[in-house]
């Protein structure tokens, strides 16, 4: 299974059901064959590769085609639906929802139906919200945390900083400041989601968070959340899972 994200490539191997750990390399801007020869080069060949792309067309492509001639297998890239696995999409042109997104749905309604706020911590920060009997009520998009930073500095005179981990609001310093801004304003909004989803569905949704910095914003969060790294993979391991067709 191949979740190919902004950033990160990431890959887990499913044998007998079971799903070994996930692996992830940065695909920046390598050439794909020779990327996924650095990633499968030495692995023992897949009888069958179920792959999600959200990185564009050109990667995909080449690593789809590094599989086919590599491993003698047809990539099947799962695509986002209207329904599936009993979640019903809230867009009204399915496919406009990006697969990674629709992957977690599935993956949190499968395990347990509940209504539920998803937060994606990733280069971009997703948030889905989705009642307990699968109807995905819409979402919001916004920067993560190192994109919010690099479009402030590439837009204002302000001194080129690295990115910190300090959670303090109030920032001592430049670094600190915009640094924390980033990570308090990805919670704002988070609470602000969870206060007004809360009405429109009498509850508190359960608050799941997911992505490479979903526990950064839970150290700032005030309210209670579940943290669950793998949420993509094992969105795509229900169509590992499935009857080949």
């Amino acid at each position: 299974m191949i979740d190919i994200g902004n950033t990160n490539l990431k890959w887990a191997w499913m044998r007998d059901g079971e799903v070994s750990g996930i692996q992830s390399s940065g695909h920046g801007r390598q050439e794909p064959a020779i990327f996924a020869e650095a990633c499968w080069g030495q692995a023992q060949s897949a009888d069958r590769v179920v792959m999600a792309n959200v990185a564009g067309r050109l990667l995909g492509k080449g690593i789809m085609e590094w599989i086919s001639e590599s491993w003698d297998v047809d990539v099947e890239l799962v695509q986002t639906t209207a329904t599936a696995f009993g979640v019903t999409n809230a867009y009204a042109i399915p496919e406009h929802l990006g697969v990674d997104r629709w992957l977690t749905l599935l993956a949190v309604h499968n395990e347990n139906p509940a209504n539920v706020c998803i937060v994606d911590c990733g280069t971009a920060i997703t948030i889905d919200v989705m009642s307990n009997n699968g109807h995905h009520l819409g979402g919001l998009i916004l920067p993560g945390f190192d994109l919010m930073r690099e479009a402030l500095l590439k837009q204002t005179h302000i001194p080129r900083v690295g990115r910190l981990e300090s959670i303090d609001i109030l920032g001592t310093d430049t670094a600190g400041a915009v640094s924390s801004a980033s990570v308090h304003a990805a919670a704002a909004l988070v609470d602000r989601v969870m206060e007004s989803v809360s009405h429109r569905l009498g509850k508190r949704p359960v608050l799941v968070l997911t992505g490479s910095d979903a526990t950064r914003l839970e150290s700032v969060l005030t309210i209670p959340c579940e943290v669950s790294l793998d949420l993509v993979m094992r969105g795509l391991s229900l169509f590992a899972m499935e009857p080949k067709t």
